[in-house]
């Protein structure tokens, strides 16, 4: 069993709780610590328990509570070297650092994890396809561009959590700075909503029983927006009974089981 438990997604935080019939971990904490605390307590699991936290990239959103959990917690660091490096100042002293290297499969606290490069505008970011032997989920929320390497790690999952950041006409007609769309339209971006439903009908199987969409603009986006392009495109797997959900900034899960 895994299961899988957004604790905040968006552009103002980001953090996943995993877990299976043994251990619990983190993908990224980019809430305060405090904040990570109160909605792990939510989700009824003790920060103590937790065997590790994964990082995808040095963005302050994906890891600005990292410091904190780690050292309170004694909790340890999974990144790679070029994310260390441009985290460091932000993540402070951690209880303990382990380093995986991009593309390189490694085993933990009963997870197969394989961390795949992504496309997004920092140094080295990762998405991650992880596995307990019975059941597998994969997790890509900031990419400008699906290539074909995030297509095939994606490719016969039980579960995805996919970026469906924004809605091309909200960014357009939005408030950004001109330079800022820019950048969030870039191959080094963020996916829009048309660009998570087109990915997702690429990797679309018979094992896929669950689409979390998540990292959604708060300005940009919404998740009604959202869920209507994405299930307009799958409407073979939601016959198949399939799911779809939004995870969101304000509140956390709901929890998926596999």
């Amino acid at each position: 069993m895994i299961a899988i438990t957004p604790l905040a997604s968006g552009s103002s935080g980001n953090s996943y709780l995993i877990r299976n019939n043994e251990s619990s971990l983190l993908i990224d904490a980019g809430l305060s610590g405090k904040q990570i605390i109160e909605r792990l307590d939510c989700a009824g699991v003790d920060p103590c328990c937790l065997k590790a936290i994964l990082v995808s990239h040095a963005h302050m959103d994906h890891i600005k509570g990292i410091g904190v959990l780690s050292r309170k917690f004694k909790i340890p660091v999974f990144i790679n070297e070029k994310t260390f490096v441009a985290a460091e100042k932000t993540l402070g002293k951690l209880y303990r650092r382990e380093t995986f290297k991009t593309g390189k499969i490694f085993e933990y606290a009963g997870f197969k994890i394989h961390p795949f490069s992504v496309p997004h505008d920092c140094a080295d970011p990762v998405g991650f396809r992880i596995s307990n032997g019975t059941a597998r989920f994969g997790i890509a929320t900031d990419l400008g561009v699906a290539t074909g390497l995030v297509r095939n790690l994606l490719t016969g999952l039980n579960a995805v959590i996919l970026e469906s950041n924004h809605d091309p006409l909200m960014l357009r007609d939005g408030p950004y700075p001109w330079e800022l769309k820019q950048r969030v339209r870039s191959r080094l971006g963020h996916l829009s909503n048309d660009q998570s439903a087109q990915l997702l009908q690429s990797i679309v199987s018979d094992e896929l029983r669950v689409v979390i969409l998540a990292h959604m603009s708060e300005t940009n986006n919404t998740e009604e927006l959202a869920e209507r392009c994405v299930r307009e495109s799958l409407q073979a797997f939601l016959d198949q009974n399939g799911s779809i959900f939004c995870a969101t900034q304000s509140q956390i899960g709901p929890t998926v089981e596999l």
